[in-house]
C-alpha cells in the first residue's frame, strides 16, 4: 500500500509542478512620490473570473503577487491615509512561466497638504513590522489603549445620500470649503476617523479617546449607564459603551447638526445615530466598523470600515486651532 501511494505521488508530481509553472506573477514596489510605502495590499483582480489575488507590500514598499493564471489583471492599491487616492491599473497582461513588473506610484489626493503627507506615511512605514497578540485588562477585556495612528476607509461605499445632503456638498465644494469646522476651529466629525494620531486610554468605567483637533477628547462609558432621555445636542453626542465578545460596541446619540461626516464633506441631522464596533485582532491592529444611520439625511444606513495602527513611539502634539489661523483671510470668495 505504501509503494502504491508513493508511486501515486511520483506520478502527481509532475502534473502539480507543471501547474504552478504554467503560472505567472506580478512584482514590484509601492511609492508615494519619494516614500517607499510599507504594508500597503496590492490587489490583482483577474478580468474573466473575476478572482482577487492580494499581496501585502514589506518595509521597502516591495510586493510579489505569485501564482496568477495566464491572464488579464485589473491591479489596484486602496488608499492610505489622507495622502493618497485608490490606485488602479487596468489590462495588465500575465502570461504563462511570466514575471511581470510593476512599479506603482500612488496618486495624491486633493485633500493633501505639503508636509502632513510626509509625516502620515512616515509613521505609518516605522510601525508596519509590528505584531504579537493583543493585550488584555486584568479584568479579561481587550485593551484598546496606546496611540493609534487612524486610517480611512480605504474602498468606501457611496452614500446613499437624500438630495438636500447632495446639493450641500456640491455647494460646500463651489464656496471652495468656506464654512469648514475644523479650518474655522469648531469641532470637525462626530466620531474619531480623520488620519491623524488618537490616544485611548481606557478603564473598566470609561474608555477616553484624546485627539488634536477640537474639541481634543471624547467619552464613551463604560459602566452600564443608558442615554440620559434629556440630552442636549452637543458636537461628539453621548457615547456609551457594551462590551460583545471580545469587541467593544459603542453607541452614540445626542448630536447637533454642526459638523461634518468626516472627508464625506456631508452634512447630518439632530438624529444622527453612530455605532461603532472596536475589535483588536493582533498587537498592531484596531478594527473599527461603523454605521451611521440618519435618516434625515440618507435613504438607508451607511458603512465604513476602518483599520488604525499601533504607533506606540508617537505622543499628541499642542493643536491650538487659532493660533495664527489664516483660513478665513485666505479663502477665496466668489
Amino acid at each position: 500500500m505504501i509503494r502504491r501511494l508513493i508511486g501515486f505521488a511520483f506520478l502527481l508530481f509532475p502534473v502539480l509542478a507543471f501547474g504552478q509553472a504554467d503560472q505567472g506573477t506580478i512584482t514590484g514596489t509601492v511609492a508615494y512620490q519619494d516614500i517607499k510605502v510599507a504594508a500597503a495590499t496590492v490587489q490583482a483582480k483577474n478580468t474573466a473570473t473575476s478572482k482577487v489575488y492580494t499581496a501585502i507590500a514589506g518595509k521597502t514598499g516591495n510586493f510579489t503577487i505569485p501564482g496568477l493564471p495566464a491572464g488579464t489583471y485589473e491591479v489596484s492599491v486602496p488608499a492610505v491615509g489622507i495622502t493618497t487616492a485608490r490606485y488602479v491599473k487596468k489590462d495588465v497582461a500575465v502570461g504563462a512561466r511570466q514575471s511581470v513588473s510593476l512599479d506603482i506610484h500612488l496618486p495624491a489626493t486633493p485633500d493633501s497638504v505639503v508636509g502632513d503627507d510626509v509625516l502620515f506615511l512616515t509613521i505609518h512605514n516605522t510601525y508596519s513590522g509590528l505584531s504579537g497578540p493583543a493585550p488584555r485588562t486584568l479584568d479579561g477585556k481587550p485593551d484598546f489603549s496606546g496611540v493609534w495612528l487612524a486610517n480611512r476607509d480605504p474602498e468606501p461605499e457611496p452614500p446613499a445620500a437624500l438630495p438636500w445632503a447632495v446639493d450641500a456638498v456640491k455647494e460646500r465644494v463651489a464656496n471652495h470649503l468656506q464654512d469648514f469646522p475644523w479650518a474655522l476651529c469648531l469641532p470637525f466629525e462626530p466620531y474619531p476617523s480623520l488620519p491623524s494620531l488618537y490616544r485611548i486610554v481606557q478603564s473598566p468605567a470609561i474608555l477616553v479617546q484624546l485627539f488634536s483637533q477640537e474639541p481634543h477628547y471624547r467619552q464613551v462609558y463604560l459602566d452600564g449607564r443608558a442615554h440620559p432621555k434629556d440630552l442636549d445636542p452637543a458636537y461628539m453626542g453621548h457615547s456609551v459603551g457594551r462590551w460583545d465578545g471580545n469587541s467593544l460596541v459603542i453607541d452614540s446619540i445626542g448630536f447637533n447638526d454642526k459638523t461634518w461626516l468626516g472627508l464625506d464633506l456631508l452634512p447630518h441631522t439632530e438624529i444622527l445615530h453612530v455605532t461603532e464596533r472596536l475589535s483588536r485582532p493582533d498587537l498592531a491592529h484596531l478594527n473599527i466598523d461603523v454605521t451611521i444611520e440618519d435618516p434625515g439625511t440618507f435613504m438607508k444606513p451607511l458603512h465604513r470600515h476602518m483599520t488604525w495602527e499601533l504607533a506606540p513611539g508617537e505622543v499628541l502634539a499642542d493643536y491650538i486651532c487659532t493660533e495664527n489661523n489664516k483660513f478665513i483671510e485666505n479663502t477665496t470668495h466668489k
